[in-house]
């Protein structure tokens, strides 16, 4: 009995690595995972045990049918609101069970049975004992994979979908393609246990990987904690070997012990949600060594001549409409290299959908955007990034359960462990590379002043400490051009004068800033051309002197200043 018992616990604890790395890290609740290793499951009792196919090939197949499902399934849900991606999937795992249930070809309401004579490299698996290396194995490949993406830059992209799909796009990252992928591989891994799960059980019924299947392996990633893969292991392992000490050890009866069960898995959820909601084993953040210097920045240059500058942006003819609202009509305006650009007027005037539609955010209506001489319009947001255009926002959105370096690390581009093709090549190249990168987000964060918070999580930093780790993040990418929507709004006068410098510091490294900002005297200090924005028009141009001097702007927004 025991030994059955630890060939459950052991495929169950690998299939709550694979649900941890897709909900724990990627932040993607699906409830399908069940149902995709019924697929897997399927595959090899109608393969094997119907067709006599190699027990070997048949999980080859398992895992490319379990992957292809992941795939059409994540395109559809994945770009769906979290709440309809569990419906989505949801749908999908009782829709594929009632598919399983309906065939006489897969054994109807019954299932597939008399699954046997498998074997596996020469090993014959016919008794529970026989089952133990292989299901040791596929827990330990699941667990190497999946940590290996987890604990790595791909997974800091899942991290940042998790906890902000907007912000982390806007630092340059595919996060549709990101999501996709991993929704695919943990589908295909998923697919591995569930033919290793049909092969030891002999069988592939509905029973066996319907609804409550996916609950028992969410209780296991809750209790074990999220994005923690090796509390997944525990919590795996303990939770299914209480019906057997039940049974074992204090003498209950089968159905005494499976009821028992299902109550000591609901009490012992309540506890955690309650006591520590983050579970047994939390979430770990990125170590950081202290500085040893602070870094440098360049000397100052004299200012630019703001005419004679090159423009790097340029905007003609920009126009939005939303129903009978018009967000934007006709925005023209050019933003030279090495100078600050305002962008002012009153609130819903616009400036934020300009910032929207530069960057790809909203698509414009009508209207051409160049960076460079290159025209952003029609491109991904992400592609905008790495064209050399970045933005932040006005609500800062930090991604809260990161620290301030794994904010800044994520803003990095080119990093050789966010692609799959790299990051399972053998060596430490990856892990070389990725301590490089820590290393410049580490000036970065210097650079803004906020390097001996480099470990704190973001959540527990000031209004304005946010805003200069924001800051930072912006600078990491390397964009030639930087949009700052209100950096210096809600912060006290001490965080405001250090804003001020930080500006003009990155002026100063020859960057091109444009700024939307309410505060004049922010304005007046940084900005060497100022564009007025009022109902979605540009109306007004030029140095700050001049525009307060207009008795019509003055009226309409300088004067309420």
């Amino acid at each position: 009995m025991w030994v059955n018992y630890l060939d459950q616990a052991l495929l169950l604890a690998a299939l709550a690595v694979t649900v941890n790395l897709l909900v724990g890290y990627a932040g993607q609740v699906s409830v399908a995972h069940a149902a995709f290793a019924g697929v897997g499951g399927y595959t090899i009792a109608y393969l094997s045990g119907v067709h006599d196919w190699p027990y070997l090939a048949s999980l080859a197949v398992a895992v490319l049918i379990a992957t292809a499902f992941g795939v059409v399934i994540g395109l559809i849900a994945l770009g769906l609101e979290q709440e309809y991606l569990i419906l989505m999937t949801l749908a999908f795992s009782l829709g594929i069970i009632g598919v399983f249930a309906t065939f006489d070809s897969l054994g109807g309401v019954m299932g597939l049975t008399g699954v046997d004579g498998l074997r596996l490299f020469g090993l014959e698996l016919e008794e529970p004992s026989d089952w133990l290396i292989p299901s040791a194995v596929v827990l330990a490949l699941v667990f190497a994979i999946c940590r290996r993406l987890g604990e790595s830059p791909y997974g800091r992209i899942l991290k940042g979908i998790r906890e902000d799909a907007v912000a982390t796009r806007a630092l340059g990252k595919n996060t549709f393609g990101h999501k996709i992928g991993i929704f695919a591989i943990t589908s295909g891994l998923t697919g591995l246990i569930g033919g290793v799960y049909s092969g030891w059980l002999g069988q592939a019924t509905p029973s066996a990987f319907g609804f409550p299947l996916a609950m028992a392996v969410f209780a296991m990633v809750i209790v074990g904690g999220n994005a923690n893969l090796p509390g997944s292991i525990v919590a795996g392992v303990g939770l299914t070997m209480i019906e057997p000490v039940l049974r074992g050890v204090l003498g209950f009866q089968s159905t005494q012990a499976a009821l028992l069960q299902v109550v000591l898995y609901g009490a012992l959820l309540v506890l955690v949600m309650i006591v520590r909601p983050q579970g047994l084993f939390p979430e770990r953040s990125k170590r950081v060594a202290a500085p040893t210097a602070r870094a440098t920045v360049a000397p100052r240059p004299e200012r630019p001549d703001e005419h004679a500058a090159d423009v790097v942006l340029r905007a003609e003819g920009l126009s939005k409409r939303f129903g009978g609202i018009v967000a934007a009509r006709d925005i023209s305006l050019e933003l030279r290299r090495g100078t600050v650009t305002a962008l002012v007027g009153p609130n819903g005037a616009g400036k934020t959908t300009v910032f929207n539609l530069l960057t790809g955010t909203i698509a414009p209506d009508a209207g051409s955007v160049t960076l460079n001489g290159a025209e952003l319009v029609g491109m991904r947001p992400d592609l905008v990034v790495r064209a050399g255009l970045v933005r932040t926002f006005q609500d800062v959105r930090l991604l809260n359960r990161l620290t301030c370096l794994e904010n800044v690390m994520l803003a990095v581009p080119d990093q050789q462990g966010e692609r799959l093709g790299r990051l399972f090549v053998p060596g430490r190249a990856i892990s070389r590379a990725d301590r490089g990168v820590a290393a410049q987000a580490l000036e970065w964060l210097d650079f803004v002043g906020m390097a001996d918070q480099a470990a704190t999580p973001s959540d527990a930093l000031s209004y304005g400490q946010s805003k200069l780790v924001s800051l930072a993040r912006a600078l990491a990418t390397r964009a030639d051009v930087l949009l700052l929507d209100e950096p210096a709004s809600g912060v006290d006068a001490a965080w405001v004068e250090t804003m001020l410098s930080m500006v003009a510091a990155v002026r100063d490294e020859g960057r091109t800033v444009c700024l939307v900002e309410h505060n004049l005297d922010v304005v007046r200090e940084l900005s060497d051309h100022t564009y007025f924005m009022e109902l979605g028009e540009i109306t007004a141009s030029g140095t700050l002197a001049e525009l307060t001097g207009s008795a019509r702007l003055a009226e309409a927004y300088f004067g309420a200043q």
